[in-house]
């Protein structure tokens, strides 16, 4: 009698086990979905993780308005060439939010952004993407809340550099629009921001380029402009084509504009390659009429103090993109942005720029498909199966 009890017992007990290791895949496999391609976007931002060999994307806006702001945030595979959406219980401010990579700590940092029009933030959070997780961090005295800023990582001192902004009457309590041309350093070990505003500093404030150079230590710079109103003149008169370097180390920011250089714009990107000591421009405007997207791709080498326009064969031309540079794969790529026709022109294509071949190549769209599904319909079928053994085994006894 107790053998037969015993066996019961432990038939309860490994049907319990299964559904408690098939709830757990469950959950498990929810945490990333395979939702194969981003929704079209503009004024997102992307990092290159380094150590999982993934660049990661998040937020943007998905059309005009501020009920299309989305919170998204996915990696990109380029050797499979798949997007994988992760999924995160909270996140920070979505619209041109600051992101910069931190390679010693393994962390992603957010700064700034904006929630919805004009409303924004001063908030910083931190992204593991190993736990998959976004976590707001509270350090003191922390930067003004603003939008338009500018981020990057000083792997070399191991601190995030933070630059440039504005903030808009609708989130100051004075009701004054405020810009801004400091310049800032978190360090994510100590979570603290310290002010290194320095005596001189670039002019412009909104829409400028920035890079860091690993190879000469120094953060890199070109374009911008000092208007809010970019997008309504259209003379250009208020953009810049100057280019600066700055130095965390002496705390300088020096203006390096070499005699040829690329025509004064806003809304490009830059990211250094580290396999040809050059940083990499692509884009933007080059004035302020929306059918003037440039396609035009530079390369600058601080060592020479010059840049080249590289003239890739292809179609390319955009704004508002977001780029980052594949070390693993020694491959630059970009994500979504505007052709500038129309205001809700936006795109969710991806292209890769190899720098030995000259040359930009848009990505295949993977078949969609959603792992979920894969783990979770044969999840429930698994357990009701168990279920019903249960129930007939109870009613037998």
């Amino acid at each position: 009698m107790k053998s037969a009890i015993n066996k019961q017992k432990t038939r309860i007990s490994f049907s319990l086990l299964i559904v408690a290791s098939l709830i757990f895949l469950t959950i498990s496999s929810s945490i990333q979905i395979n939702a194969a391609y981003p929704k079209q976007r503009i004024s997102h931002n992307m990092i290159y993780d380094s150590v999982n060999d993934r660049i990661i994307m998040y937020g943007g806006s998905t059309a005009s308005g501020d009920s299309n702001r989305v919170f998204d945030t996915w990696s990109y595979d380029y050797d499979t060439n798949e997007w994988t959406k992760l999924i995160t219980d909270n996140s920070p401010y979505a619209y041109n939010a600051k992101i910069a990579y931190d390679s010693e700590s393994e962390r992603i940092i957010s700064f700034g952004g904006s929630h919805s029009d004009h409303v924004e933030s001063n908030q910083t959070w931190i992204y593991d993407y190993t736990e998959n997780t976004w976590t707001q961090a509270t350090p003191s005295n922390v930067p003004i809340m603003r939008t338009g800023s500018k981020m990057v990582y000083d792997s070399e001192s191991d601190v995030v550099i933070l630059f440039q902004g504005i903030l808009h009457q609708d989130s100051n309590p004075d009701g004054v629009r405020l810009t801004f041309n400091d310049t800032w350093s978190y360090d994510y070990n100590t979570n603290t921001w310290n002010n290194i505003t320095s005596a001189t500093y670039p002019s412009y404030y909104w829409f400028d380029a920035v890079a860091y150079d690993t190879e000469s230590d120094l953060i890199i710079a070109f374009g911008g402009t000092t208007t809010d109103n970019a997008y309504s003149d259209p003379t250009g008169e208020a953009y810049h084509g100057e280019t600066w370097s700055f130095d965390y180390n002496t705390n300088t920011w020096n203006n390096i504009t070499p005699s040829v250089s690329p025509v004064p714009r806003i809304g490009a990107s830059m990211v250094y390659d580290s396999e040809h000591d050059l940083t990499i421009l692509f884009g933007g405007y080059t004035h302020l009429l929306r059918t003037e997207i440039d396609h035009e791709t530079w390369s600058f080498d601080y060592n020479t103090l010059s840049w080249t326009e590289l003239n890739p064969d292809s179609e390319l031309e955009r704004r508002a993109y977001a780029m980052a540079y594949d070390s693993e794969s020694e491959k630059i790529v970009i994500f979504g942005g505007n052709t500038g026709d129309e205001p809700n022109d936006f795109l969710d294509d991806t292209w890769v720029f190899d720098y030995d071949f000259n040359n930009w190549t848009k990505m295949p769209i993977p078949e969609v498909t959603d792992d979920t599904n894969s783990y979770f319909i044969p999840t429930l079928i698994s357990l009701s199966i168990i279920a019903i053994v249960l129930i007939r085994r109870r009613k037998n006894k």
